[in-house]
């Protein structure tokens, strides 16, 4: 999937914040929160969005260089890394951490219905898909943009709902 869908998919990893005790004025900056932590499992690749955003910058953790592509930040080991990381690093708010965490997780999980699949067991080198390759979906194509006008939307309703935009009476 491209870059923007992952960001999008993962700021709506904010639909958890309001369980959780979320404030109304929190819910941007936690989609946020959430998008960018969608582009981070990508830091293994100079081609990511996240590389191009911060003007290379994230090319000094090495990624690139220690780990092939949706290998160990496409992993279950690196979701669990990262969920220890944002405990760690983002104490404003009680929701922040599990929607970081979800919406890190959203890029493998998509990522597992393309054709390549992803390294889910790192350090074990086998790739798997969460579909059969008959049905997976390459980057960029139709799927990529259907997904992303689909969370767009998702998004958008969730804020309007949630922020008072509008009003919704049920009966």
């Amino acid at each position: 999937m491209t870059g923007k869908t992952h960001f999008v998919l993962g700021a709506n990893a904010v639909w958890i914040a309001p369980f959780l005790g979320a404030q109304p004025w929190m819910l941007p900056v936690l989609a946020m929160i959430g998008g960018l932590a969608g582009l981070v499992p990508d830091m293994d690749t100079r081609k990511s969005e996240l590389s191009h955003a911060t003007g290379g910058l994230t090319r000094m953790f090495f990624l690139d260089l220690l780990f092939r592509h949706r290998s160990a930040t496409h992993s279950l080991l690196g979701v669990a890394l990262f969920g220890a990381l944002s405990t760690l690093l983002f104490k404003l708010d009680f929701a922040a951490p599990l929607v970081a965490v979800l919406g890190y997780a959203s890029h493998p999980f998509i990522d597992g219905f393309n054709p390549q699949g992803c390294e889910y067991f790192y350090p074990v080198k086998n790739n798997y898909r969460l579909i059969p390759k008959f049905l997976c979906v390459d980057t960029g194509g139709w799927a990529d943009h259907l997904l992303f006008g689909i969370c767009c939307l998702g998004l958008a309703v969730f804020m309007a709902m949630r922020l008072g935009w509008v009003s919704v009476q049920v009966g």
